[in-house]
């Protein structure tokens, strides 16, 4: 059985990208069976111009192959996704974590918001999309306002397992500059730097600002770990919004109480940006 690596980088679109590899980096042979040959045909027709992965389901995508070799049902997979994270929900909901989220349900309650806006939460095989869910799902439980994601790597399985949990599906890579008409929050944990300024350059007015909440990486830490012509020149939006944005920090993953922490929602908060900045 030949081993596969992965290597990892980040795209201009600010999320992450995962691609397997064959032995010493040859594609694995098993593109040439007819079945995956034709699987992968249909998963080029789900890539777009900008080379981004669609998020519109697509009937025909065959299983894709597992490591141990089988052939796995893509509903299977689907229905093993929204086990996982209903699996997380219930952990995430244990007297410790939850009452220690507390504060920040209070922050987002008090915001009221009319719709939640997911970025980057990536695919939902893996263990931090999953908890990332978890928790997004857990934080609009007495909300219920609609949801909407995209990230580029998501496929078909993504699509379907976010719309079992009443997610939409945003068509498009707005590359995090949506214009916002009603009281939004954003979630997007442990996205690209560049992604949250456009966020606020898309809505640097009073009006919209007080529209925004963004729950994500700490807008504050950007400042602390470059230099302030580095800072100012890559996030100019975020540099001006420092003085009014308000931080209430998501308890750490420890209050979970697993054997190993996710890194799911490290040095994430809740946050909110003054309408009273100098615009």
């Amino acid at each position: 059985m030949s081993m596969q690596t992965a290597s990892v980088s980040v795209d201009a679109d600010g999320f992450t990208r995962v691609v397997a590899k064959g032995k010493r980096g040859r594609p694995s042979r098993a593109q040439h069976h007819p079945r995956v040959a034709h699987a992968l045909a249909t998963k080029d027709a789900l890539t777009t111009k900008d080379g981004d992965i669609s998020t519109t389901p697509q009937t025909s995508v065959l299983p894709g192959k597992r490591r141990s070799g089988k052939m796995q049902q893509p509903q299977l997979k689907v229905d093993k996704q929204v086990a996982d994270v209903k699996e997380k929900q219930l952990v995430l909901k244990s007297d410790k974590f939850r009452n220690a989220l507390q504060p920040c349900l209070d922050v987002i309650q008090e915001f009221r918001p009319e719709e939640i806006v997911c970025y980057g939460i990536g695919s939902l095989a893996t263990q931090v999309s999953q908890w990332q869910l978890a928790l997004v799902l857990l934080i609009n439980e007495d909300l219920n306002m609609g949801m909407w994601a995209y990230d580029p790597v998501a496929i078909a399985s993504d699509c379907e397992t976010l719309d079992r949990f009443g997610v939409s599906i945003i068509a498009e890579n707005e590359q995090a500059k949506r214009k916002v008409t009603k009281r939004t929050a954003f979630f997007m944990p442990h996205c690209e730097e560049f992604l949250y300024n456009n966020v606020l350059s898309a809505n640097w007015s009073p009006e919209s600002l007080s529209r925004v909440l963004i729950i994500g990486n700490h807008l504050g830490r950007y400042k602390d770990t470059q230099s302030s012509e580095e800072f100012a020149t890559k996030s100019p939006f975020i540099r001006k919004a420092l003085s009014g944005v308000t931080y209430t920090d998501l308890p750490s993953e420890k209050l979970l109480g697993l054997r190993n922490n996710p890194f799911a929602f490290t040095d994430t908060c809740v946050q909110l940006i003054s309408g009273t900045l100098d615009f």
